[in-house]
């Protein structure tokens, strides 16, 4: 009887050894991040998630991370959102480089599609965090604005982005995109942008609402709201 004692005690030492182990094994330490919303699936009536339903979670970084780090930001998200939503099976982490969040653009996509996980860098970001810290830095230098149209204008519809800076220069980005540059000119309320290779392009400012109207031949007219 003490033998089986003993050999039932040293077995449940062991694993509780091995339990303790396995919980400092997970104890992983993640690069530093901020998580900005969730945008949850929805679940239906019966309380299912359709495997067509996203769950993502919008975070910032404040710079670019090797593949490696951005797998166990991936590996955090992806047991928090098994956790958190039985059933998901599409689970996506967008990685925004500090301060570009606006632009729309992420510099990461951590993707996990039906137990399939991939990772999308995106080096246009880097790029837009780069023209985006000269626009600041020209701001901050500058007490007070001549002209009222310089600065970011969003698009909460298409989450397009443009940015007028006061050297007459600025920059236009499609969500997911790179950045295109043009120089710009206003007169009244009419604004026109030149691309170098695309041209010239008409806007309207409304300097009372701060707003930018584009007319777009693809969805109608899109108004950019100043940030």
């Amino acid at each position: 009887m003490k033998k089986l004692l003993f050999a039932f005690a040293t077995l449940l030492f062991v694993a509780c050894g091995n339990k303790v182990q396995q919980e400092i094994a997970e104890e992983v330490t993640l690069p530093k991040y901020e998580l900005l919303s969730i945008e949850e699936p929805r679940v239906s009536a019966d309380g299912h998630i359709s495997p067509g339903q996203n769950l993502v979670y919008n975070i910032e970084i404040d710079h670019p991370l090797q593949k490696d780090s951005l797998e166990l930001i991936q590996d955090y998200f992806i047991k928090k959102g098994e956790t958190d939503f039985k059933g998901v099976n599409k689970i996506i982490v967008r990685a925004y480089l500090k301060g570009t969040t606006v632009h729309g653009t992420p510099y990461a996509s951590l993707n996990l599609v039906a137990g399939k996980k991939e990772v999308i860098i995106n080096e246009a970001a880097q790029e837009i965090k780069e023209l985006s810290k000269e626009t600041s830095s020209e701001q901050e230098q500058v007490k007070e604005v001549a002209d009222p149209l310089v600065g970011t204008y969003f698009c909460n519809r298409t989450h397009d982005t443009y940015v007028f800076k006061t050297d007459k220069t600025g920059f236009f980005t499609i969500q997911g995109g790179s950045p295109s540059t043009f120089t710009w000119k206003r007169s009244g309320g009419n604004v026109t942008i030149k691309y170098e290779a695309f041209g010239e392009q008409k806007l309207k400012f409304d300097d009372k609402t701060k707003t930018l109207t584009e007319k777009s031949e693809s969805f109608g007219t899109l108004v950019f709201n100043k940030q």
